[in-house]
């Protein structure tokens, strides 16, 4: 369980501010704790994580100063989305999972939208194509998913559609192009998302995200 006395801020910044960002006040620390520990009280923080995790709550807390840690790979934005990458079992998807659910119970109490966002694996969405293809009542549409910010998990772990068509890497290019905030877990590194999608998206992750390797042994184990 995460205690509500961690401090997510560099010891630079002296308090949380309310600073105005699409007329809404952002999310303080203590409320966020608060929710957190709440919903995801068997999260696991331990040295080895600590870094990765704080900068990833620091990112999604709008705080400036979110890679205080300098673990982000590429040039840090707070206008970009996150990918993490890494081994299996670290917990990726896990504390991304609990973020959402934080955002989906603040959207709820305040309307305040900071923290939400939807989420959906890529394996998932292949198979909604799928059954669109085979139903024409279906309302799922790719294009519903060229809006506002995206979860996408497993990045990689998806067939191409009918054996032809990178789909995620469509969804990728387009999101890239309309420059929307995206947020991917995927234990595929990027060379190997480049090599899977093409250079067109290789190229463009440094823009996109802010990119993290997240490394360490398994909670499945």
């Amino acid at each position: 369980m995460i205690s509500s006395s961690i401090d997510v801020r560099s010891p630079k910044v002296a308090a949380a501010t309310k600073i105005q960002v699409n007329n809404q006040s952002l999310i303080s620390k203590q409320l966020f704790w608060k929710l957190f520990n709440r919903l995801a009280p068997g999260f696991k923080i331990k040295p080895e994580n600590e870094q990765i995790i704080y900068s990833i709550f620091r990112y999604f807390l709008q705080l400036p100063d979110f890679n205080a840690y300098g673990i982000i790979k590429n040039n840090p934005s707070l206008d970009k989305g996150l990918l993490v990458y890494g081994d299996y079992g670290v917990g990726k998807s896990t504390l991304f999972d609990a973020v959402h659910e934080v955002g989906k119970l603040i959207v709820i109490r305040t309307q305040n939208t900071q923290l939400w966002f939807p989420r959906i694996s890529t394996i998932h969405m292949l198979t909604r194509y799928y059954e669109t293809q085979k139903n024409p009542t279906s309302n799922f549409k790719l294009e519903s998913y060229y809006h506002g910010k995206l979860y996408l998990d497993d990045l990689g772990k998806e067939d191409k559609a009918y054996n032809r068509e990178e789909l995620i890497g469509k969804l990728l290019f387009e999101r890239h192009r309309r420059k929307l905030k995206t947020f991917v877990t995927t234990n595929e590194n990027p060379s190997a998302i480049a090599a899977r999608y093409g250079n067109h998206i290789g190229d463009r992750l440094p823009e996109m995200f802010n990119i993290i390797k997240w490394e360490g042994k398994s909670w499945r184990e």
